[in-house]
């Protein structure tokens, strides 16, 4: 009996963490990107924090605004009450049921909060070490920290920063503070130096992928930015950032899908060239498997019942229900569930590696090297189509045959690396696979 209520009070958890989180898009990523952008680089120059860091935390701590910590709280950053807390508090389920966040009048307050927060914790100190331009090591540093519990914490604000072009803005700081912007800082405002719009620059106005929700286009009623003055219309030559070394397979690469800046318009200066869009692929559905023989064993002759070789299962499939939902993916709308702390989606009917890749906002090459594939095979439904790198190990050591499935299924199925895989069993990825043998996941 105990069991069951311990089991019932964590459903309830997860329920009531997944409604507590509200559904966003990337028109609603660049609106609070243009929102809270003055706010951010403001507070960059009062407590030297990157404003990158700052926007990708908001957007992911607070889903651009919409979660309900935000909406009813003006709490952006997910920050607890802790025992220096005098303020404002309202209860929210987390980690634990009704946990006590604080509740701030305005979103602005928040973010000086936010600020505050990290510049008088002993445990934050050692960010302030790193250079002001790299964010890199700032996600990192605050997830070392102990910022949040979430292991790819600093991987996603990383995401987030690159995808969005959110870098920007402190290349922006660093153009104002060359040029004497913040000389009289609080107490005057000049004219901002460029006049920068993240939705008229980068936005669908009517994704077909994600479509544009009634209130895109109405940014949280408790938002209110620092009101910017009319921009002149020179543009002074950005500053160069520093130079971030990051690894590319924990960096994603920026959306393929991005519009294209009018040419009057200087694009940022601190990021690479976006990919070009993927194309859709029009070519009929072909086997998951390129390396399948199935195709060629429908034109052979028919063999007899006695002497036919069973098929192996080559696709794992899933269907909502199987798996756990993770609602802290900000890059799409597509379900996203969880197998071995790896993110992935549930392949629909009619569904190509092509549409899945714009769906999620990476490259295609990316996905089908998330997937072990190659070729020009499209997933078959209810396909598990992985979205990150899966993981070296898996969840438990051993997994036995149960009907002589192949090396990938395995793998796809225990949400590790297909070839981490075949060097723990000293196998390849054509090797058959016998009912009852013993594979190594670890």
């Amino acid at each position: 009996m105990k069991h069951l209520r311990n089991s019932i009070i964590a459903l309830m958890v997860i329920l009531c963490s997944l409604s507590a989180r509200g559904q966003y898009t990337e028109y609603d990523i660049y609106a609070y990107i243009d929102t809270y952008k003055e706010l951010a680089i403001n507070k960059m120059y009062e407590y030297k924090i990157p404003a990158s860091i700052t926007i990708a935390q908001g957007i992911f701590e607070s889903a651009c605004g919409k979660s309900h910590l935000a909406v009813d709280g003006n709490n952006h950053f997910g920050i607890k009450c802790h025992k220096d807390w005098t303020g404002d508090t309202i209860l929210i389920d987390d980690d634990e049921l009704q946990e006590c966040f604080r509740k701030y009048e305005r979103v602005e307050e928040s973010y000086t909060d936010h600020s505050l927060f990290l510049k008088n914790r002993q445990r934050y100190a050692a960010l302030f070490t790193l250079d002001i331009m790299d964010y890199p090591g700032w996600a990192r540093g605050l997830k070392a920290a102990g910022y949040a519990t979430n292991p790819q914490y600093a991987d996603r604000l990383i995401s987030i920063i690159e995808r969005f072009h959110i870098a920007y803005l402190d290349t922006l700081y660093q153009q104002r503070l060359q040029a004497g912007y913040f000389k009289n800082y609080p107490e005057m405002h000049p004219e901002l130096m460029v006049d920068f719009s993240y939705v008229n620059q980068y936005a669908q106005p009517q994704p077909t992928a994600m479509p544009q929700p009634a209130v895109a286009e109405k940014p949280a009623e408790s938002a209110q930015p620092v009101t910017a003055h009319p921009t002149s219309t020179s543009q002074p030559t950005p500053t160069k950032p520093h130079s971030n070394k990051i690894n590319s397979e924990k960096v994603r690469t920026k959306p393929s899908h991005k519009k294209n800046p009018p040419k009057s318009s200087t694009p940022p200066a601190n990021h690479q060239n976006p990919e070009p869009k993927p194309t859709n692929n029009t070519q009929p559905a072909k086997a998951t498997d390129p390396k399948s023989s199935a195709p060629k064993q429908e034109q052979q002759p028919a063999q007899s019942a006695a002497t036919a070789t069973p098929t192996q299962p080559t696709v794992f499939t899933a269907k909502k229900g199987d798996f756990t939902p993770y609602a802290g993916y900000p890059f799409t709308e597509r379900e996203v569930y969880v197998n071995n702390n790896t993110l992935f989606i549930i392949a629909e009917e009619g569904d190509t590696y092509a549409q899945i890749a714009r769906d999620v906002q990476l490259p295609e090459k990316k996905i089908k090297k998330f997937n072990d594939l190659s070729g020009a095979a499209n997933p078959q439904p209810g396909e598990v189509v992985y979205i990150e790198k899966k993981a070296k190990t898996g969840e438990r050591p051993t997994y036995t045959v149960q009907d002589q499935e192949n090396p990938r299924y395995i793998a796809q199925m225990a949400g590790i690396q297909l070839q981490k895989l075949c060097d723990y069993n000293g196998i390849n990825a054509e090797t058959q696979l016998k009912k009852g043998r013993i594979i190594k996941l670890k």
